[in-house]
């Protein structure tokens, strides 16, 4: 099963994100954005994004709350583009707070800018470490009144769509990858098991490598509900009858396939991800269209005269009819 996943709000006025950075006088730093975070580790990203720029311990490093009195007209958190909509407004803040530490220690080194990098929380110089520390260059920029907080806002560059003539260039960059499938079928009763998938993912260059292979493996595993169990039912008067999780069936972890194996492909192409890393969250889930294709694959071993018709999700019903219908 390939997969090329396009990724943006295909409505280009949502690919917009802002971000709010504080950095205080102890030296810790407080980030607020529009992300919300609903366990997919975006604010983890967040954080990654801080203390990658500013050199700092992510002990330092505060991710509070979604609110809309600190972040206004905030973009929903979808399409896979949270972590790169967000990070990369979290990352023009840093950077414009990062110029300005620079700036104060470049004047009290009495050298160029240029010259100056933090590095592990300590100020260098012409690539020597000095006794400038991280808390001792913050301080020093507060007695300046220099400012230690800025709003960043981002929208990715190129993005367009013109809906009535369905031409344009709505995704920042696409995600590509392979999944194997193997399925087995109990063809006296039609019940089956996924027993392997094995996928090839293009991470780009992953910021969390951990965080990318969960949502990998949640993806697969919903998309393979999607494909073969999440049925929607009408009945004749047209009124939904799955319309619970007692009637819609949701995988569990009896679904989980017995063996998941990602290889993450690392690509190192410039695109419009925070740090070429790419996004993780949607693309997964286009592998269980996979899991429909093996189950057909293995009714037609079984029968190959098996007459099925394209009508997903491939629930045990289905095959058992499947296994012993003829065309």
């Amino acid at each position: 099963m390939p997969i090329c996943f396009g990724i943006s709000f295909t409505k280009t006025l949502l690919n917009q994100a802002r971000s709010l950075v504080h950095v205080y006088t102890d030296g810790s730093i407080g980030i607020s954005t529009g992300a919300v975070e609903m366990g997919q580790g975006v604010n983890t990203k967040m954080l990654q994004v801080a203390a990658n720029i500013f050199s700092i311990s992510p002990a330092s490093i505060k991710v509070n709350t979604t609110n809309t009195y600190r972040i206004a007209n905030t973009s929903p958190t979808a399409a896979s583009a949270t972590a790169d909509l967000n990070g990369k407004a979290t990352q023009i803040a840093c950077m414009a707070i990062l110029q300005r530490l620079k700036q104060v220690a470049a004047d009290e080194l009495k050298m160029p800018v240029d010259d100056i990098q933090i590095k592990d929380e300590f100020v260098y110089a012409n690539g020597k470490k000095t006794d400038w520390d991280w808390k001792k260059l913050v301080m020093a920029a507060y007695i300046k009144r220099i400012s230690l907080s800025e709003h960043g806002h981002y929208t990715p560059p190129g993005i367009h769509y013109d809906a009535a003539k369905e031409k344009g260039h709505p995704f920042a960059y696409h995600v590509y990858g392979t999944a194997i499938i193997t399925v087995t079928i109990d063809c006296l009763r039609g019940i089956y098991e996924t027993d392997s998938v094995k996928v090839v993912h293009d991470f780009g260059s992953s910021m969390n490598t951990m965080i990318d292979r969960g949502q990998c493996e949640g993806g697969i595993v919903q998309g393979i509900g999607w494909m073969t169990m999440e049925e929607i039912v009408y009945d004749k008067e047209g009124k939904l009858r799955s319309n619970a999780l007692s009637t819609y069936k949701i995988p569990d972890i009896y679904s989980v396939p017995e063996e998941i194996t990602i290889h993450p492909l690392e690509t190192i192409k410039d695109n419009l991800a925070i740090f070429r890393s790419k996004a993780v969250g949607e693309p997964p889930l286009m592998y269980g269209i996979g899991a429909y294709f093996a189950l057909r694959n293995a009714v037609k071993a079984f029968n190959p005269v098996a007459e099925i018709p394209y009508d997903a999700p491939m629930t045990p019903e289905k095959v058992l009819m499947s296994l012993y219908s003829h065309s």
